[in-house]
């Protein structure tokens, strides 16, 4: 069979869809699910705590940080451990859903190590099969859902994850932490030194309700044989969203074109974008665990180089290239942005990292 020539390849093309309706989009496909309720009780906000450790390094996030934390890339292994599902929104303070808030989760795998710890590269005591990582953009929802594993025990803390939310406008995360509102008990079947009441983060939040709020009930996943687990924890935030303007209302929902691969092999999809000194990029493709996610795609800078990175940061003005070998559902991919300073490196590192320095350190006691 012959290559298609570059004259007969699909051409790249822009829909004149804004971030609104495509986000209004999301939410239609994600139909069930309903937003009454948001107003039925005053809420509580949140509680921001120590983000603790430990976020991993930019070299240590794996390239599929996508919501399941289950399974690393195409391997058919999955995490040791209780699969446990978190599904919830992000909030502002009147219970109105914020889309574009950025999610990201992680966590100690079963035996209570990290994906990073105190170097530079992945700890070879954690779980090969646990990504220990993932994060996910909201809709108009303003829902998530992540797969992950049941957090590990280690001294000085029960069980717990640790979460990072961004929302528009906002360049630094928020961070907090939620855990298991249940007796904390060992591989063993023993009962874990550190309880709820005596966690050094737990056990810090003053304010009841939210005390409370951080310690979702989990429940069986009904239907399930081996012990899975899920939990709904809404985030509610006290800052108010600002929905950044994309310069000169580029569109970024774009179609990829059929490109071919290294060394002729698979097909890759090349996605073309204007991209704005600063800005940092990420794609989203095909959904994962179902209707709420657009998957994070890891991609490559050049049509046959290796697919080595998930997210970019335009170094100049001009058309940018990103080619991702994995197909989109209907051949549209989502191309998000960060603004300049967001997010873009690892927390505690400047303000390139989302925070002051100094604020991704592990308190006493590994928080």
């Amino acid at each position: 069979m012959k290559t298609k020539t570059n004259s007969t390849l699909p051409r790249v093309f822009y829909i004149p869809i804004d971030r609104r309706r495509f986000f209004r989009s999301m939410a239609i496909a994600s139909a069930g699910f309903t937003l009454r309720g948001y107003l039925a009780e005053a809420l509580t906000i949140s509680p921001t705590v120590t983000q603790g450790p430990y976020y991993p390094l930019a070299n240590n996030i794996p390239l599929d940080k996508d919501n399941d934390l289950v399974q690393v890339n195409d391997s058919l292994t999955i995490a040791a451990g209780v699969v446990s599902y978190v599904t919830g929104r992000v909030l502002d303070g009147s219970g109105n859903p914020i889309r574009g808030a950025l999610v990201e989760l992680w966590h100690a795998d079963r035996e209570g190590d990290y994906l990073y710890s105190t170097s530079a590269t992945r700890n070879p005591a954690c779980d090969p099969n646990f990504a220990g990582f993932g994060q996910f953009l909201t809709g108009a929802s303003g829902e998530f859902k992540f797969r992950t594993i049941k957090a590990g025990l280690y001294n000085g803390r029960t069980r717990h994850f640790h979460w990072g939310v961004t929302i528009p406008g906002q360049l630094s995360r928020i961070t907090t932490q939620t855990g298991w509102n249940e007796v904390a008990l060992d591989l063993n079947g023993n009962k874990w030194a550190t309880q709820n009441s005596n966690d050094n983060v737990f056990s810090t939040v003053s304010d009841a309700a939210q005390r409370a709020s951080m310690l979702p009930d989990f429940t069986a996943v009904p239907g399930t044989t081996t012990g899975e687990e899920q939990a709904n924890w809404d985030y509610v935030v006290g800052q108010t969203p600002v929905e950044p303007t994309y310069p000169n209302n580029g569109g970024l929902v774009v179609a990829g074109a059929v490109v071919a691969g290294a060394n002729g092999g698979t097909p890759r999809f090349k996605i073309t974008v204007p991209a704005y000194k600063g800005y940092s990029y990420e794609v989203y493709g095909n959904p994962t665990l179902g209707r709420l996610s657009w998957s994070a795609l890891p991609f490559s800078l050049t049509q046959t180089g290796a697919i080595d990175r998930n997210i970019f940061t335009a170094t100049s003005d001009g058309a940018l290239d990103l080619f991702v070998d994995q197909k989109a559902f209907k051949g549209f991919y989502y191309v998000s942005f960060r603004v300049p300073g967001a997010n873009t490196g690892t927390p505690g590192s400047g303000a390139a990292g989302g925070g002051p320095a100094g604020a991704g350190g592990p308190p006493p006691g590994r928080g």
